[in-house]
């Protein structure tokens, strides 16, 4: 399963440098490669990634694991699966194409880059969403296709949008100031962007809690699961030597920088931007739960399949560019499953 991952990657970057002479073709290809990334998801070895085994319990009503609440949305599908099958796959694979499909559909409407998003995609959020957080695959895909209308000042079908994910996960509630941000760059705007890491990083060390105000029930009894599983050891702190957050930040500065040759090419820029500082604001504000923090942080982040590639268009010639992105996406991939190990390939 390393190598196939690799095989992936290896292919994606061909077809980076291989686009301008696909023609017509690359929809075709793109449609594939979207098949072939389903497929792979959705008829994965359970075990290979931390929850699939939790999810096969939950699906066969054997157990409800304490630290996965599960949204009624899951229960309903799982539901409606088994009257046809226990075989957890096709469950997996539901999800794969709900999650994958929308994505694919999402970048075709936000930037004419076929293959540049894909390295970004699968050097992290292929893995973290589509095989571990497979909930949060289709909710993270709900708010790719939110950008547009957004874009458009067309709030009622971004909400529409941010209402469908949250069926699908919970946490997509913090999709909802996302509604207030226009599609332009202030003066205070760009203080903010250029200042989010400083002052990101002095309320991480401080630690604050900022969970206690918050008055929704599900919310806040969720919260407290995270907080006594956090207390106890489960999950692992958070750390600013994590390279993802620094990528963000370098790319935030950077297309302040080439923000007028961007933007004509990339009308959504602003926003993208914007939640991109949300996403780090996320990790360095709620870092006293380190969970909730980074699954905040990567649902929001996944805004970076459309931004990052846009380094493309500020080097010259393209093919500088191509592998500027192309080097971005190798380096979250190595960390994601070299590093990190998310993935036991030992159960493929």
């Amino acid at each position: 399963m390393t190598y196939t991952f690799i095989l992936l990657l290896f292919s994606v970057v061909v077809l980076i440098y291989l686009e301008d002479y696909l023609g017509s073709y690359k929809k075709a290809v793109y449609g594939v490669l979207c098949i072939i990334l389903i497929l792979f998801c959705g008829l994965r070895p359970i075990g290979v990634d931390p929850d699939s085994e939790a999810y096969e319990e939950v699906f066969l009503g054997k157990g409800y694991s304490a630290n996965m609440l599960i949204e009624h949305s899951f229960q309903l599908i799982s539901q409606f699966i088994r009257n046809f099958t226990d075989d957890i796959h096709v469950l997996f694979l539901f999800y794969a194409a709900l999650g994958i499909g929308l994505k694919f559909y999402a970048l075709r409407k936000l930037t004419p880059l076929y293959f540049l998003p894909m390295v970004i995609y699968l050097g992290n959020y292929y893995v973290l969403h589509d095989f571990i957080q497979i909930r949060a695959g289709v909710s993270s895909a709900m708010l790719l296709i939110a950008i547009k209308p957004l874009t458009e000042g067309n709030r009622k079908k971004a909400f529409l949008c941010f209402l469908i994910a949250a069926v699908f996960h919970y946490s997509s509630l913090a999709f909802l100031p996302i509604l207030f941000f226009r599609n332009d760059i202030s003066k205070l705007w760009k203080y903010i962007l250029i200042g989010i890491a400083p002052v990101g990083v002095v309320l991480f060390l401080l630690h604050l809690d900022f969970f206690s105000a918050i008055p929704i029930p599900y919310i806040k009894d969720k919260i407290e699961i995270y907080k006594s599983l956090t207390e106890t050891g489960v999950f692992e702190e958070l750390s600013l030597k994590s390279p993802f957050i620094w990528i963000q930040y370098c790319v935030i500065l950077y297309s302040l920088y080439f923000f007028d040759t961007i933007h004509p090419e990339c009308p959504s820029l602003p926003l993208l931007l914007k939640i991109t500082a949300y996403s780090m604001a996320c990790f360095f504000a709620f870092s006293s739960i380190s969970v909730v923090a980074a699954r905040l942080h990567e649902l929001l982040g996944i805004v970076e399949l459309v931004l990052f590639p846009c380094v493309f268009y500020t080097l010259r010639p393209g093919y500088y560019g191509r592998a500027a992105v192309c080097v971005i996406g190798v380096i979250e991939f190595i960390y994601t499953l070299f590093l990190w190990e998310l993935l036991d390939f030992k159960m493929a």
